[in-house]
């Protein structure tokens, strides 16, 4: 099918388009109307009612594989996987867990963590699952904001060969014992419990996501249950064409939406999900290689962090058909790094707010990848590039989202205002993202509050980094503006990697324009970023102003004291002063 005629029969006829994607799903009662727009937000198969555990384990091909740190292997397939969702949703319902109470999940990447998401959504609970990276303070202020009828916690992870205790006590603790035995217990649990899942109505709520974006402060997104189980699998279904039995791997922690997405996207298809535990290139950066060769893995969906490092170790990267990355700019030379692994490459955008809505629909016919770029608009969702006056504008712009899609939120967590903020600027959903669209293609270039202004110009972080990273000897760069009274803002770029910094400052005057002096050139072994692999540009913005800042918002707090140490040496040694 060709992709303009797909994606323009979503726009004019909205009702019959999505409900032809529904259709494919099992519903308990039908919807009444499939789309309901209402401002920039809509209502989604209103009166329908369905479960999207359910319709991720009716498949006898549907199954989840997880791979300990050190290799060991667990498979969930078919009647077992259903009989461990079931499992998990008793134990739910004999603490008096109901449809609509909270469920908060706190765990790493294991079945059981797994399974306690498909359980409370089995149950028509509303879940939310912690990272179990973060820090004590961090998942605290999550527990508090939630309020969960329920804490399910794991004891443990594991990365790099250390065992690490997870903090607080639950209600219900999992890795007591082996993960084997716990998993088989769930499944002869779900045995003999006999639970009728829950339908649920399409614009109910499914789960809430925690997400700090590059601000460093968590909100509480609220997704819904039918809606966004459609527009998942519409999603995948036109990145990659997924069918019975195709094999996904991803990278992804459970505590990122990206891994909510790629689970659901996967087992409502009948795929197998294959995921692991602990650090990716421990203990040989051979390990996701032989993964990928062992599960005949199809799709390997990762983010561009772990490609750049796989690049900066001279390791392989799986040989897949469709290779995806998703959580920050995918720059252009670690695609063509992918394109040495990949058949198909492609950047996926989206945010938990929203959803994925632009990539490379690789299902459908007339449209080509553009390395460097997020792709094209999927079916169903249309944007726009916007001034900071809401006009259209062929330059850098504020990306809005124009129509409502499935996977959007419905609601940010006890803070109705913040949630109305979303929509007040443009009167339309706004991404926060800075975007330039090209034909059909759009490019990202950052977030909004990563604007530099240098006396009176604009220009992106993105736009600086990409001129950095295509600087030789340097595998990964950021770029801040800091106060300055007479300029507006100061430019800083810290970098990853042994280029000397006087090379960087001339390669970003000859590619910028004179206008664009980088005041400092700041090296690190490693740059801070969110658990969703998102640099951290507000974090090193602080470091060098010397605000204070909350360090359990990155996933490595022991990196900043590291960075902390290099920028006060480099800016006493310059006689900066920030």
């Amino acid at each position: 099918m060709d992709y303009l005629t797909e994606y323009q029969a979503s726009l004019t006829d909205p009702e019959s388009f999505w409900s032809r994607w529904a259709d494919k799903l099992v519903w308990d009662t039908r919807w009444t109307k499939a789309y309901n727009p209402q401002g920039p937000l809509a209502k989604w198969f209103e009166g329908g009612r369905t479960n999207i555990a359910f319709n991720s384990a009716r498949s006898e091909s549907s199954a989840l594989v997880w791979y300990s740190e050190t290799g060991e292997r667990l498979e969930l397939k078919g009647r077992d996987l259903r009989l461990g969702i079931v499992g998990a949703a008793c134990k739910l319902k004999e603490l008096g867990v109901r449809k609509g109470d909270k469920v908060a999940i706190y765990g790493p990447n294991a079945i059981q963590t797994l399974l306690y998401m498909l359980g409370s959504a089995w149950i028509g609970a509303v879940y939310s699952v912690i990272f179990a990276g973060l820090g004590e303070d961090a998942v605290k202020a999550r527990l508090d904001r939630l309020k969960p009828k329920v804490l399910v916690k794991a004891r443990w992870t594991e990365r790099k060969g250390r065992r690490i205790p997870l903090y607080f006590s639950g209600d219900i603790e999992y890795r007591t014992l082996n993960d084997e035995e716990e998993v088989r217990d769930l499944i002869e649990l779900g045995e003999s419990c006999h639970l009728e899942y829950e339908a649920v109505e399409a614009n109910e709520p499914l789960k809430v996501f925690f997400t700090s974006g590059t601000t460093g402060v968590p909100k509480g997104i609220v997704l819904p249950h039918g809606a966004w189980m459609v527009g998942d699998y519409e999603v995948f279904d036109y990145l990659f064409g997924l069918k019975d039995g195709d094999v996904v791997f991803t990278t992804a922690d459970v505590g990122w939406i990206t891994f909510s997405r790629i689970m659901y996207g996967t087992l409502l298809h009948g795929g197998k999900l294959v995921f692991m535990e602990g650090a990716p290139d421990y203990p040989s950066p051979n390990k996701i290689q032989e993964i990928a060769e062992r599960e005949h893995a199809r799709v390997f969906f990762t983010s561009p962090t772990l490609i750049r490092l796989f690049r900066r170790l001279g390791a392989d990267l799986p040989r897949t058909e469709f290779l995806a990355a998703a959580g920050e700019i995918f720059d252009e030379s670690s695609w063509n790094y992918s394109l040495r692994f990949a058949e198909k490459v492609t950047d996926v955008y989206g945010q938990t707010e929203l959803g994925y809505v632009i990539g490379t629909p690789y299902s459908l016919d007339g449209v080509e990848a553009k390395p460097g770029y997020a792709g094209v608009p999927l079916p169903g969702a249309e944007l726009a590039v916007l001034d900071d006056e809401g006009k259209p504008t062929d330059g850098i712009g504020n990306l809005v989202s124009v129509r409502p899609f499935p996977t959007q939120f419905i609601g940010v967590l006890n803070d109705e205002v913040k949630f109305k903020q979303y929509f007040v600027r443009f009167g339309y959903h706004e991404t926060g993202d800075l975007a330039v669209r090209e034909g059909l293609h759009f490019k990202i270039m950052g977030r909004n509050d990563d604007v530099i202004k240098i006396s009176g110009h604009r220009i992106t972080s993105g736009e600086v980094e990409a001129v950095v990273s295509e600087v030789k000897g340097v595998t990964e760069a950021a770029a801040v503006g800091v106060p300055d009274e007479i300029k507006g803002n100061k430019l800083v770029i810290f970098y990853v990697g042994d280029a000397a910094e006087d090379e960087i400052r001339r390669i970003v005057r000859e590619k910028l324009g004179p206008i664009y002096v980088v005041d400092d050139v700041i090296r690190v072994k490693k740059l801070p970023r969110s658990r969703s692999g998102k640099i951290m540009r507000s974090v090193l913005r602080k470091i060098v102003t010397g605000e204070p800042f909350d360090p359990t918002v990155v996933d490595d707090p022991s990196d900043l004291r590291e960075i902390e140490h290099v920028v006060r040496g480099k800016l006493q040694g310059s006689g900066s002063s920030h």
